[in-house]
């Protein structure tokens, strides 16, 4: 019987002489084990959580390198065959191709569109498959709210007649519990959209508030669109309730985007934000009359979405020289642009990335840049040029631009870059500007596999 307690005797001792180490560890002062990054954690024991600083670093790190694709309410939600099988498709190209991030509508024009249970489990399958998760909110273009708050809406003093664009999804506007209408008239854009006052308390509250639900459902990042003033339609006869017209639209926006940062980070530091802006932003100074100002966005967002689509340069891309990089000007038609996809992307973000890195200065004016942006491709570019300023930068904003993946039939009848072509030489000239990601849209959520890398 003795033989039999020497093994239990030995292991024992074994047992004591570790704990004599840990414990002698542990008084010295050192939280991990010689030799290795292993934190000594006592059973049942549980890891020490990450402070906020380490949660912002981690998340300002995961979301430097997203290449993402756009996924509608729809698809994200239903749960018949046809959006599961896009749904399905768009997370397997996520999963062998580089992608790894995918951009979901939560809130489009016409309201809030979302189940949450549905987008709560899609949310919890992308992160097990380590799959960024953005939700894609429109701001100020907003049908929901009319009946409810009417007092956040621009009014006009005569109806006109225009579409319905949410005709199909009525479903979603706020429905007034005492039953009564609106005793005002709307104004409406060309598509009949609906718009917010960007000055209103209400709205902006509306929206910081529909951001908060989005972080507490999971979401890695939000990304705001529509984060402008209407630009189509008879935009003089528009009424705002708040805005009195005097004060620049991009000083309020400016103090919206304040707003906004300050309500979503303070929910949860570690947030990541991003907001699309018009292409043509990257390449002036003035806000187009929408308020959406290059020098007034990197400082309360991480990322600057342009939506540097070549097929939406209607008047073409026309850019001085450009001394940092030693290149030509750019005098491009419509017609030229889209035939030049890389150009036009190129070119863009490495005129924003410039003058955002404080490296050129955006001419003041339309008139000392040397074009209209919106009405004129003359050929006058070459005789201006970007002038060299300070190396104290703007803003340290990241740019992750969209790309677009459509147009494809379009463009191969007239004889331009499609198909995997065109997708590939814009995230090439993407990548070659900033690489810190992209992001390609289709409204149908069929995407150009051929185009992308495998992994």
């Amino acid at each position: 019987m003795k033989y039999f307690f020497y093994p239990i005797a030995i292991a024992a001792l074994i047992f004591l002489i570790v704990i004599g180490v840990l414990v002698y560890v542990r008084e010295k002062g050192s939280d991990t084990i010689s030799g290795s990054s292993i934190p000594l954690v006592s059973v049942g024991e549980k890891a020490p959580e990450k402070t906020p600083e380490e949660r912002i670093a981690e998340a300002k790190e995961r979301s430097s390198h997203i290449k993402g694709l756009y996924m509608t309410a729809d698809v994200a939600n239903d749960q018949g065959a046809g959006a599961t099988r896009l749904r399905d498709k768009i997370i397997q190209l996520a999963e062998t191709t580089e992608i790894n991030g995918i951009v979901i509508d939560v809130k489009e024009v016409c309201g809030p569109d979302y189940s949450p249970e549905n987008l709560k489990k899609l949310i919890d399958e992308l992160h097990q498959k380590n799959i960024w998760a953005i939700a894609r909110i429109a701001v100020f273009k907003d049908a929901s709210q009319i009946e409810v708050h009417p007092e956040w809406y621009l009014t006009r003093k005569a109806q006109i007649p225009v579409e319905d664009w949410c005709a199909r999804k009525k479903y979603l506007q706020a429905k007034n519990p005492a039953g009564e209408k609106p005793s005002v008239y709307f104004w409406r854009d060309t598509k009949g959209g609906y718009w917010l006052d960007p000055a209103s308390d209400g709205a902006r509250h509306y929206i910081a508030e529909l951001g908060k639900k989005m972080i507490d459902l999971g979401f890695d990042e939000l990304q705001f669109d529509y984060i402008r003033f209407p630009s189509d339609g008879d935009t003089q006869n528009a009424i705002y309730p708040v805005w009195d017209k005097k004060t620049p639209r991009h000083e309020i926006l400016k103090s919206f985007f304040e707003f906004l940062n300050a309500s979503l980070k303070s929910h949860k530091p570690e947030i990541i934000m991003s907001a699309d802006l018009f292409g043509y932003v990257a390449t002036q100074r003035e806000d187009l009359g929408i308020g959406q100002r290059l020098q007034d966005i990197g400082n309360y967002f991480d990322y600057t979405s342009f939506m540097v689509y070549p097929s939406h340069y209607y008047s073409g891309l026309v850019l001085p020289a450009d001394p940092q990089d030693a290149l030509p000007a750019v005098n491009l038609t419509a017609h030229e642009a889209r035939a030049h996809p890389d150009t036009v992307v190129y070119r863009s973000l490495l005129a924003a990335r410039n003058f955002l890195d404080g490296k050129t200065r955006m001419p003041d004016s339309r008139a000392e840049r040397g074009t209209k942006i919106a009405t004129s491709t003359q050929n006058i570019a070459s005789t201006t040029s970007f002038a060299i300023a300070s190396s104290t930068p703007v803003s340290g904003a990241k740019l992750r631009p969209w790309l677009e993946d459509f147009f494809h039939e379009q463009d191969k009848a007239a004889k331009r870059p499609y198909g995997a072509e065109k997708v590939r030489l814009q995230i090439d000239a993407a990548q070659k500007a900033e690489p810190h990601g992209w992001m390609l849209w289709n409204a149908a959520n069929v995407y150009t596999e051929e185009a992308l890398r495998k992994e």
